[in-house]
């Protein structure tokens, strides 16, 4: 092959790969999510695959099963149990609001009306001239809440295949990880021990993370369960462990459970303890989510504490859900590719010239 034929069919090739990768990921793209929590999940536990594949005589794709079979029971059966109770304490709250506002009290919001039990507030609101917003603000909650019961069975479909190709997607990276690896080092032009030192950094920025969400979910969880019962709401345990699952959830977080919460006591008449739990969210669990997720992945990442802090905030508002581990392990990267330049690149540049 000549020269120009070859240098023509080398720029058709990388344009057809080019077109190639781009419908690639707009096939695999909606679902990219739910593969990429299973490849940090195989990443954080792959090890104790391992042990287990040599513990039933390397026969590695039934060690895969079993471990995907196990995460599964681990996360679906406290979910379902944890769903059930959250669902009978829902009924009974909904109990509970419906005997404050009175038999029509309930339908009169879901129209954007004000129940009777509520005007003697609304007209002290209007002498402070917000009466017309609280007005407006329940017929947008009312709209706003048909719209998302009407999208409730769509997104509920999607969640079910997530978590179906998830599972799915853990099963054969447990299976078939080691020689993922191997195409990865084998398809990339870098040198060997380069890829090697980026996979090393990914897994071991995955697991910090993993763990880093783990303990702060935790904590909110017990701090949560904590402001629940000091203000005596019904069942603390089981709303902590709610805002121990929405930790995981950027930006909208535990205040998915707590401020709804806050404001059914505020409505319900219990002003003092609507105001607390208010600042008990704000400023108890907010401050130890702002707090602990830096200092807890501080010791564990080749980052100062500066951009620990960055890369985390940074990667939620770039990559959403998954940004809180993304965005460290870019930030790490980052720093080993410039300590690679640093100790490799420089002094041949300066030698060479």
């Amino acid at each position: 092959m000549t020269a120009p034929s070859e240098r023509w069919s080398n720029i058709t090739f990388v344009l057809l790969f080019a077109v190639v990768v781009v419908l690639f990921l707009l096939v695999v793209g909606p679902f990219l999510l739910p593969i990429l929590m299973a490849a940090f999940v195989v990443a954080l536990l792959y090890p104790v695959n391992d042990f287990l594949c040599r513990k039933i005589g390397n026969r590695r794709r039934l060690a895969a099963l079993l471990s995907t079979v196990a995460i599964f029971l681990l996360l679906v059966a406290p979910a379902a149990g944890l769903g059930y109770l959250f669902v009978q304490q829902a009924i009974d709250l909904v109990g509970r609001i419906e005997g404050f506002l009175g038999p029509e009290g309930l339908g009169a919001l879901a129209q954007g009306e004000l129940p009777e039990a509520l005007r003697p507030l609304a007209e002290r609101l209007e002498r402070l001239q917000i009466g017309a917003q609280l007005s407006r603000a329940l017929s947008s909650a009312a709209t706003g809440l048909a719209r998302s019961l009407a999208s409730l069975v769509g997104a509920t479909a999607n969640l079910l295949i997530a978590l179906f190709l998830g599972f799915i997607a853990l099963y054969y990276f447990f299976a078939d990880g080691h020689r993922i690896v191997a195409q990865i080092l084998e398809a990339t032009p870098l040198e060997r021990h380069y890829t090697e030192s980026f996979l090393r950094e990914v897994r071991r920025v995955s697991q910090a993370m993993i763990g880093v969400n783990a303990v702060t979910a935790v904590v909110h969880g017990v701090l949560g369960a904590v402001g629940f019962a000091i203000v005596k709401i019904p069942s603390p345990m089981v709303w902590g462990a709610l805002m121990c699952l929405f930790s995981f959830v950027p930006l909208v977080g535990t205040s998915i459970v707590w401020v709804p919460a806050a404001l059914i006591l505020l409505v319900t008449g219990r002003y003092v303890a609507g105001l607390f739990l208010l600042a008990w969210g704000t400023v108890v669990v907010g401050t130890s989510d702002n707090l602990l997720r830096p200092l807890l992945a501080k010791g564990r990442m080749d980052l100062h504490p500066l951009l620990v802090f960055v890369t985390i905030f940074g990667g939620i508002a770039a990559f959403g859900f998954l940004g809180v581990i993304l965005g460290p392990m870019v930030g790490s990267i980052f720093t080993a590719m410039v300590r690679i330049w640093k100790r490799d690149f420089v002094p041949r540049m300066r030698g060479g010239s």
